[in-house]
C-alpha cells in the first residue's frame, strides 16, 4: 500500500514548484497564488518560481528544478507541494530527485500534464500517493470551474474516500469501449510520457492497475504511436481497465488522410479485451477532476460509472 499524505487544512502552507516549463503569464500565476490564499492556504514560492527566469524552455537547470521539489519535500513547514504548471522537462529532473527523502516526508503533490513524470517517479522509487490535478498558473489562474475547484478542495481535505467521481452536467459524456468491472490501483496520466518513460528506471507500473490516459495537441497518429509503443511494451494488456480523459486539440494534419479519434481509440484498446471508457473529465479540458494516484479504484466500464474506493489522506 503506498504511503499517503496528511489531508490540507486551512492555514496549511502550499509550496509552489516549477519542475519542468516556467509560467510565461505571469498574471495567471499571481491569479493562482492569489485563489489558494482566498481557499485559506498559505503559499510560498520555489526558488525557480520566485526568479521566473528560464533556462531555455525549462524553469531553470536540471539541477536546480530537482534541488526546489526536494527542499519542498524536505522543509517541515511545507504541507502540500503544487506544480505552476507542465510544459516540459520532469524527465530530466529524475536522476537528481531524493526518492528516500520523499519517501520520508510524503506530502501532498499535484499536477499533470509533463507532470506525469513525476507521478510515475514518486510511485515507482518513493511508493508515495499523488494528485492528477488542476496546476497554479494553467489552472486555478486562468479558468477555475467551480467544478475543479470543489474536486480539488475535496481530494486535498478529505480523509474519506472520494466515491463516486462524475463529469459535469456540461462535460463529455462518457463512452464505453470495452464492457465489464474491475477494480485496481488507479495509475497514470499523459500518454506521451508514459511512452517516454518505457526503458528507464522509471518505466510505469501497469500491472493489474487501473490507467488513466489523456493527452493534448497530439494528433491520431502520434495518439495511435504512443498507443501502440504501450501495447507493444504489454502495458495495455498488464492493466485491469483504462480510463481515458479528455484528449484536445488533436485535429489531423491538413490535407493528410486520417482515422478520428475515437476510431484510434477504438482501434488500439478494443482489441485489448479490458473493460475500459473514453471521456472523464481529467487533463487538458475546461473542467479538471482531482484524482488521487495509487489508490484503489472500482471501474464499471458498462454503465460507465467510477468509484474512488480507499482514501487517499490519512484518516
Amino acid at each position: 500500500m503506498a504511503q499517503k499524505p496528511a489531508p490540507l487544512r486551512k492555514g496549511d502552507m502550499i509550496r509552489a514548484v516549477a519542475p519542468a516549463s516556467s509560467e510565461g503569464n505571469s498574471a495567471s500565476l499571481s491569479k493562482g497564488l492569489s485563489r489558494l490564499q482566498e481557499l485559506g492556504f498559505s503559499v510560498t514560492l520555489g526558488n525557480c518560481v520566485r526568479h521566473l527566469w528560464t533556462w531555455g524552455y525549462l524553469a531553470g537547470t536540471d539541477r536546480e528544478r530537482a534541488d526546489e521539489l526536494n527542499e519542498a519535500f524536505r522543509e517541515e513547514a511545507v504541507d502540500a507541494v503544487l506544480c505552476i504548471c507542465g510544459g516540459y522537462g520532469t524527465l530530466r529532473i529524475l536522476p537528481h530527485l531524493d526518492f528516500d527523502l520523499i519517501r520520508a516526508h510524503p506530502k501532498i503533490f499535484v499536477g499533470y500534464s509533463d507532470i506525469t513524470a513525476l507521478h510515475v517517479g514518486f510511485r515507482q522509487k518513493s511508493d508515495i500517493v499523488t494528485f492528477h490535478g488542476p496546476m497554479i498558473a494553467s489552472d486555478i489562474g486562468s479558468e477555475f470551474t467551480d467544478y475543479t475547484e470543489k474536486w480539488l478542495v475535496r481530494a486535498l481535505q478529505e480523509s474519506s474516500p472520494l466515491g463516486e467521481i462524475t463529469n459535469p452536467v456540461d462535460g463529455p459524456i462518457l463512452k464505453t469501449i470495452n464492457e465489464g468491472e474491475v477494480r485496481g490501483e488507479l495509475v497514470g496520466g499523459n500518454l506521451s510520457l508514459m511512452a517516454h518513460g518505457l526503458g528507464t528506471p522509471y518505466e510505469i507500473d501497469t500491472k493489474d492497475k487501473i490507467l488513466l490516459i489523456e493527452d493534448t495537441d497530439e494528433p491520431p497518429y502520434r495518439v495511435d504511436r504512443y498507443l501502440t509503443h504501450l501495447w507493444l511494451a504489454n502495458k495495455l494488456q498488464q492493466a485491469a481497465g483504462i480510463i481515458m480523459g479528455e484528449f484536445t486539440n488533436y485535429q489531423p494534419q491538413d490535407n493528410r488522410p486520417s482515422p478520428t479519434l475515437w476510431e484510434v481509440l477504438r482501434d488500439r484498446i478494443e482489441a485489448i479485451g479490458k473493460p475500459a471508457v473514453y471521456g472523464l473529465c481529467f487533463g487538458h479540458g475546461k473542467h479538471h477532476l482531482t484524482i488521487p494516484l495509487g489508490v484503489q479504484a472500482r471501474l464499471d466500464a458498462t454503465q460507465r460509472r467510477i468509484w474512488i474506493e480507499e482514501s487517499a489522506t490519512q484518516p
